[in-house]
């Protein structure tokens, strides 16, 4: 199976949803206001599945308990978890915001040894 790393944005008014702010949203190509999540799909015998996900929280939006990570961290948490569950990745592929984070993302690919 391949594992698929992408965020995904979704555009909102005002600011009463939790860790909604004006930040770059992929889908709509720009920064506008709204909530994103970071999100892993398994590549199956063709067929696409989503495995796991979680909100992005932007440090200016964090609660009381909450702990800042980056996209990449979150992804790269996604990975260990789903390889704790039993998931076998053969290739893993991500868009270059997690290709530039050698720090935490590149090099926990490489810790796993994961294309």
């Amino acid at each position: 199976m391949n594992l698929l790393i992408d965020e995904t944005g979704d555009c909102k008014k005002g600011n009463h949803t939790d860790y909604v702010k004006r930040q770059y949203i992929g889908n709509v190509g720009k920064k506008e206001n709204g909530i994103v999540a970071v999100t892993a799909y398994g590549l199956f015998k063709g067929m696409i599945l989503p495995l796991s996900f979680d909100i992005y929280k932007p440090k200016d939006r964090l609660k009381t308990g909450d702990e800042y990570q980056s996209k990449p961290q979150i992804a790269a948490r996604m990975i260990r978890q789903l390889q704790a569950m039993g998931f076998h990745f053969e290739l893993v592929l991500a868009d270059s915001l997690y290709g530039e984070s050698k720090v935490n993302f590149v090099n926990v690919l490489d810790e796993l040894k994961l294309p």
